[in-house]
């Protein structure tokens, strides 16, 4: 299974589990923001794709990173069943 394939389910788990801990869906897209945002400043990106996200995310305002997380989020939430 590659990653692509394992992402979204990781993804929905850490939904779920967040869930259970009473973590909002405000709480996890302002999280994926922070998480966003170190990514960005410390991980090299490997790939023509990773670069392209990487540089999308550094000009991206606030909330162009907030609608992505939100977009993140919702590919999560999809998976959950």
């Amino acid at each position: 299974m590659n990653i692509m394939d394992m992402f979204p389910k990781e993804l929905a788990q850490t939904i779920a589990d967040g869930k259970k801990h009473g973590v909002s869906d405000e709480q996890m897209v302002k999280g994926m923001v922070s998480v966003g945002n170190l990514l960005g400043r410390f991980v090299k990106a490997d790939s023509a794709e990773e670069a392209l996200m990487k540089e999308m995310w550094e000009i991206a305002s606030n909330d162009e990173k907030m609608t992505l997380a939100s977009l993140v989020l919702k590919l999560g939430k999809k998976h959950l069943h």
